[in-house]
């Protein structure tokens, strides 16, 4: 199996820039226009900072005169940001004979998650003599209940005692019901 290693942006510094003519942004984002790239990695030099080349597709490429250990800091932070907003699955559990008031409260959590964007496993767990009968039965007054919240691709999966079906939130649905409240 081959893992596939997560591009990361190279950025050209100083005389690893290659492009004759620069459109040059000084450290406090003021441009300088375009220059050539020996003078403007001139002037960098002479404020003690860096020619880093931060648009190479650009016509002309853009460099910014700045700190690379502060450009290289900001850039990790920012990845770090958008790594952290990935949308984490949750899951819940129900009992394969539950009472409504638990499964209620169980699918008040569910719609919780589901408003915060997040995909919920929904795992019914079969203990003692159950059919699947039942826990088909059990799952569909789950889904009845989370109707307009929620969609989801095809039947639940059966996995030893356990059935489970991942369902995400259905985001078309909850606009249309806005919508509507606001017409009224």
């Amino acid at each position: 199996m081959k893992y596939m290693k997560r591009e990361e942006v190279r950025y050209a510094r100083n005389e690893f820039i290659k492009a004759p003519r620069l459109l040059v942004i000084d450290a406090d984002g003021t441009q300088l226009g375009e220059i050539d790239t020996e003078k403007a990695l001139a002037i960098a030099r002479e404020r003690e900072l860096d020619l880093i080349e931060v648009a190479p597709n650009a016509n002309p490429p853009v460099a910014k005169i700045y700190d690379w250990s502060k450009f290289k800091y900001q850039q990790d932070k920012k990845r770090k940001e958008n790594k952290s907003k990935s949308i984490e699955q949750k899951e819940m559990w129900f009992k394969s004979f539950i009472d409504t008031g638990d499964m209620l409260h169980k699918i008040k959590k569910v719609k919780e998650f589901l408003e915060k964007k997040h995909p919920v496993k929904i795992t019914i767990r079969g203990k003692g003599r159950v059919t699947r009968d039942h826990m088909y039965q059990v799952m569909d007054e789950i889904l009845a209940e989370l109707e307009g919240y929620i969609k989801y691709d095809g039947r639940p999966k059966l996995s030893g005692r356990n059935m489970s079906l991942i369902v995400r939130p259905d985001i078309n649905k909850k606009t249309n019901e806005k919508e509507q409240d606001q017409n009224t």
